[in-house]
């Protein structure tokens, strides 16, 4: 954890902040619809399948560990990324990226990536060993010249034990 990451973790108005009480986040994401949620979550592990769920239009990046409201674990989700329209970066521009991840996967504690401040693609490789996604960005979409930034890669692996992210 960064210098920047333990002055949030350690600060007591902010951690009173994020513990307390709130509204689904997103109304229009899983979070809005909890009872189709729970009966897709609830019908997938009936059937001893492992979820993985494909997401978008956030304009970030980000992959979710996938619990019913008992906790248990259902599957995974995997977001990419909008290519050009911008996302968190530009709606909270005096925010610090890192900052603003943190912050959100300490309220999403099933929240395990994120990437709020960069575009770029999503490829998810499905196989019979395991259901990847890498991410892959570029450091301005605002020119035509450009560096590609490093990414990030998780993993879920089959069977029941095995219905969450990994690192790769």
């Amino acid at each position: 954890m960064t210098a920047e990451q333990l002055a949030i973790v350690n600060d007591p108005l902010k951690q009173a902040i994020i513990q307390a009480p709130s509204i689904p986040y997103n109304l229009d994401a899983w979070d809005g619809y909890a009872v189709a949620r729970e009966t897709v979550l609830g019908m997938t592990k009936a059937l001893d399948k492992n979820l993985v769920v494909l997401s978008g239009d956030t304009h970030n990046a980000w992959a979710n560990d996938l619990k019913d409201l008992s906790g248990s674990q259902a599957g995974v989700e995997f977001a990419g990324s909008s290519v050009s329209s911008p996302g968190l970066e530009e709606a909270l521009p005096n925010e610090n990226p890192v900052a603003l991840t943190l912050g959100a996967m300490q309220l999403i504690p099933t929240l395990k990536y994120a990437n709020t401040s960069l575009r770029g693609w999503m490829l998810v490789t499905l196989s019979h060993d395991e259901a990847r996604a890498d991410w892959y960005f570029v450091d301005t979409v605002k020119a035509r010249q450009y560096q590609n930034v490093a990414g990030y890669a998780l993993k879920a692996l089959p069977g029941a034990a095995n219905r969450r992210l990994l690192p790769v």
